[in-house]
């Protein structure tokens, strides 16, 4: 046996001692505990700050993503104030408790040595930590690294050639893309001019102007959403915001409509539909109504029917397409069909295959990248974006 394989059984026979002492020692140890009060005084505080949360969505003072993650993170903490809690309040352990912990305490250990022999190979040289850190965050971080180096490639070209729209929209949906929200809402700004006002672009430009002003809608962004919403009934993001922005300055039962209506011309499983669900939910507990006997309004029914049929005379006349154009899935929307959501899917792939074969394609790279958006694959968008913005 070489020295390394002494000193690799030497520690790990110290690191198993250690571990059963820390195991086994509070199990032949119990004591009963006192009371924590200070764990049930930081639940109702915990409590207080979710409440405190909704009324900064209702507000606009955080967007959804901020929202959603300080939810997460205060059920985390009161989960494990929770948990606390439990651990003192136990008063006694069962004996037949204490023999259970105490088999797993010595198995444990005893099986993950077994499996080490026969899995292991402390004989092969060791990875540093550092090493293996590092390869991590490559992997984690590399389509981001992409992602921004790309984003400085196209602020380059765009310092040379000012009039280039695409350029201009790529820029600003990467700002998007990475929480820029000031600097997403210049470049829209600078695309939106150069486009001539394009419906297309108003939206997403009101968005960031929106996301930059922490969600608030401001008058300017509400045009914008309305000129896209005329251009295109079934913008999901338009009617969303608008409904935002009915609730921003004290109109609920409007926001509810908006947001009712949003919900019937949305394909089944759309990303936005739990929060769209949650809002209609706050704002008809809110108003005290029940939010079922809310109808969407007689335009928005009309609009449902007509894309259902557009959708049958597709399937009917089973007219191939090489890849989705964005009126393509635009047309999709509202419909309940399975078979419409595979449907845009396999439209999506079919595109996807084909930049594979022609990855110089930038038009393609640009289709793919809005078609993913409108399907909710942000990453894949991101990525698509990314691909376009490194070809001349």
């Amino acid at each position: 046996m070489s020295t390394a394989e002494i000193h690799f059984w030497i520690i790990a026979a110290i690191l198993v001692i250690l571990i059963l002492g820390f195991l086994c020692w509070p199990i032949l140890n119990f004591k009963r505990s006192k009371n924590a009060p200070r764990e049930a005084y930081d639940i109702n505080v915990y409590k207080d700050q979710l409440i405190e949360i909704e009324t900064d969505l209702e507000r606009g003072l955080l967007s959804l993503d901020q929202g959603e993650a300080a939810r997460i993170e205060i059920k985390r903490r009161m989960l494990a104030a929770v948990d606390m809690s439990d651990k003192q309040n136990t008063s006694t352990m069962s004996e037949h408790g204490r023999l259970i912990l105490t088999f797993f305490s010595i198995s444990v250990p005893l099986g993950a040595i077994l499996l080490y022999l026969t899995l292991g190979s402390p004989t092969q040289p060791d990875q540093p930590f550092a090493e293996r850190e590092a390869i991590n965050v490559t992997l984690q971080t590399q389509q981001q690294q992409n992602l921004i180096q790309a984003t400085n490639k196209m602020v380059k070209h765009l310092q040379s050639n000012p009039d280039d729209l695409r350029g201009w929209t790529l820029l600003a949906r990467s700002y998007l893309s990475n929480s820029r929200y000031a600097d997403a809402a210049s470049a829209f700004s600078v695309a939106y001019q150069l486009s001539g006002g394009k419906p297309d672009l108003a939206v997403d430009y009101a968005e960031a102007l929106s996301l930059a002003k922490n969600s608030v809608v401001t008058e300017e962004a509400h045009a914008l959403f309305m000129k896209a919403l005329e251009n295109n009934k079934t913008n999901a993001k338009a009617r969303y915001y608008l409904g935002m922005f009915e609730a921003q300055r004290g109109d609920l039962l409007s926001a509810l409509q908006a947001w009712i209506d949003l919900l019937a011309l949305s394909q089944k499983g759309a990303p936005w539909l739990p929060i769209v669900k949650e809002k209609i939910d706050q704002a008809a507990k809110d108003l005290g109504i029940d939010a079922a006997t809310i109808e969407p309004t007689p335009e928005v029914q009309a609009i449902a029917i007509g894309i259902q049929k557009a959708y049958d005379k597709a399937q009917t006349e089973n007219v191939a397409t090489p890849g989705p154009t964005t009126a393509d899935v635009k047309a999709a929307l509202g419909m309940t069909k399975e078979d419409r959501n595979e449907m845009i899917h396999s439209m999506v792939e079919r595109l996807a295959a084909k930049m594979k074969e022609n990855p110089k394609d930038k038009d393609g790279w640009v289709r793919l990248e809005r078609a993913y958006r409108v399907i909710g694959e942000t990453a894949l968008a991101n990525e698509a974006a990314a691909n376009a913005a490194t070809l001349p």
